[in-house]
């Protein structure tokens, strides 16, 4: 269930690697992110605090990853949004500043090489809430 809030922070926190895919009425805004070390090191802890704006309550939903390397497919996962951060189940609720911070040990295994996909949040309606695509060298 990690992985999902992994990818993103790490997706978000490379201003250079990542674009917003996000349509002009998704519910999440990503005001800020801060990421230590920056950039992350493999086989160890990245801290990941990302900030951002919610305008509507999310009672459930869904996440989705799909994560490339080199072209091709590792990971297309789909997981319940509120099983993600037992510190942030749902309901959650909207608010002008949500403050999520994730520690994560980036495994020392992972090749090195490009990285590829994208990360979409879907509310318990089935409207995407926020979409991030990234495209980055590890």
């Amino acid at each position: 269930m990690k992985v999902i809030l992994f990818f993103l922070l790490i997706v978000a926190a490379f201003a250079d690697i990542w674009t917003d895919c996000s349509q002009a009425g998704d519910d999440f805004k990503i005001t800020d992110v801060v990421i230590t070390p920056n950039p992350p090191v493999k086989g160890q802890p990245m801290t990941a605090e990302i900030k951002g704006a919610l305008s509507k309550t999310i009672t459930g939903g869904t996440a989705e990853l799909m994560v490339y390397y080199n072209g091709i497919k590792l990971l297309d996962i789909t997981k319940d949004i509120c099983t993600i951060d037992p510190d942030l189940p749902c309901p959650i609720n909207a608010n002008p500043s949500v403050d999520l911070k994730f520690t994560e040990t980036i495994p020392s295994y992972v090749p090195s090489g490009k990285y590829t996909g994208q990360a979409v949040m879907k509310d318990q309606d089935g409207k995407e809430i926020v979409c991030v695509k990234f495209d980055l060298n590890l």
